[in-house]
């Protein structure tokens, strides 16, 4: 027990050329996830093509991701929230970050787009707040979105697909944030504040910052889908629509002339009068 504790409070201190190592093989997996999510993204039968709608669907939320998360999250509901005992411990302050995620997965519904959306939001951040690394800190944007879109890859196409039961939506999500918090977590106090920070860790607090932010970030994933997807569906209504049955009815839409009407119209017109 003694040697357990021991470890579990030991600090990591990594070489600096191992650092090296672990965090340009982080790039090397970002990359290699980014080529199979663009790929399933813009050559699978699976997806249909990025519309203009998904650019600016993803490009909105990425902002309303910056504007809670670096602004009303730190600096007004951290504050209050961060006496709570354990509130920290639990991550409440992530759900509403992960609901509006969880919205922008349930309208564009295609890979790429968790990472587009933690990517805007990122790169918001490092223009209206600074950042001392540049395109180095990168890192830590793609690993919070490349997992999940990876997942939404393996899916294939199932992930708020038309026909989705409320089990594989909430399973869905838990997987979406879980994959969301994990992994950059862990790789986090393993490789980039070690590497870029020179800020170490304990084996313990990298273990409770990987499990916390894993399964409180997986059930606000999954609280969060239901209700994203009827936020999806009372703003693109066709989006509901199960298969077999037509889509909803644009409300905007002219009404469809009746045949006697169209054939008074086309005898009425100027070209059908015998004009020389």
């Amino acid at each position: 027990m003694g040697t357990t504790a021991l470890l579990a409070n030991s600090t990591i201190r990594l070489s600096p050329g191992r650092n090296s190592f672990y965090y340009w093989g982080v790039w090397a997996v970002c990359i290699v996830g980014i080529s199979v999510v663009l790929w399933a993204a813009l050559r699978s039968p699976r997806w249909t093509r990025w519309t203009t709608q998904d650019i600016l669907i993803v490009a909105a939320l990425g902002v309303l991701l910056e504007i809670y998360d670096n602004i009303i999250g730190d600096q007004l509901i951290g504050p209050l929230i961060n006496p709570i005992p354990g509130a920290d411990f639990v991550q409440v302050q992530d759900l509403p970050y992960l609901f509006l995620l969880m919205v922008g997965v349930a309208l564009v519904r295609k890979p790429g787009c968790v990472t587009a959306m933690v990517f805007v939001n990122f790169l918001l951040l490092q223009l209206l707040f600074g950042s001392g690394h540049g395109a180095l800190d990168w890192t830590d944007g793609l690993t919070q979105g490349i997992f999940c879109d990876l997942y939404i890859v393996a899916r294939r196409g199932r992930v708020f697909g038309k026909g989705a039961s409320l089990t594989s939506m909430v399973v869905d999500g838990l997987m979406i944030g879980a994959l969301r918090g994990a992994p950059n977590a862990f790789l986090t106090d393993w490789s980039f504040d070690p590497y870029l920070n020179a800020t170490y860790y304990t084996w313990l607090q990298m273990w409770n910052d990987t499990w916390t932010n894993g399964l409180f970030n997986g059930i606000e994933g999954a609280v969060s889908a239901p209700l994203a997807y009827r936020v999806a569906v009372s703003v693109i209504p066709s989006l509901g629509a199960r298969r077999g049955t037509p889509a909803a009815v644009d409300p905007f839409a002219e009404p469809a002339a009746s045949p006697a009407a169209a054939l008074a119209d086309k005898k009425s017109s100027p070209t059908q009068g015998g004009l020389a």
